[in-house]
């Protein structure tokens, strides 16, 4: 079995982006715990930018069938972006997911819908790019 290509790359201006290095830790350990998850990261063929408001800290996941580079800052010709707080975009990790789908009728699925109906989470592109959003929850969640 040939070895497998660093999927996971952060750009060298995204280094002393805390945030960025987070997830990119996050997405890292997802995918070495969840092989599955692979799927997603190769249909994943989207920019998404994040936004921690709090922290003043943004980056942009920049995903290329197959792998995910890492940016400091909002780049461009995103299809979504997420603006939260830091707290509340970690918490975005532990949404669960049955039958593929993220659950948000559990304690943490209906504290990101109230966030949402309420304006602290905002998620630009969300009705235009559903999908990228169904395969980033997935790709981002410690769940199966």
């Amino acid at each position: 079995m040939p070895p497998i290509k660093d999927e996971v790359i952060v750009a060298p201006a995204a280094q002393e982006n805390g945030l960025a290095l987070m997830l990119a830790e996050l997405i890292r350990e997802n995918l070495a715990a969840h092989p599955g998850k692979r799927r997603d990261l190769e249909a994943l063929g989207a920019r998404v930018g994040i936004v921690a408001r709090d922290a003043g800290v943004s980056l942009t996941l920049d995903f290329r069938g197959g792998v995910v580079v890492v940016h400091d800052g909002l780049l461009p010709r995103r299809e979504l972006t997420i603006t939260t707080d830091a707290e509340k975009i970690t918490s975005l990790s532990l949404i669960a997911i049955q039958h593929g789908l993220p659950v948000f009728h559990d304690q943490t699925g209906q504290g990101v819908v109230r966030d949402l109906l309420g304006g602290t989470t905002r998620i630009q592109g969300l009705l235009r790019h559903p999908l990228s959003l169904v395969r980033l929850t997935r790709l981002m969640s410690v769940h199966s």
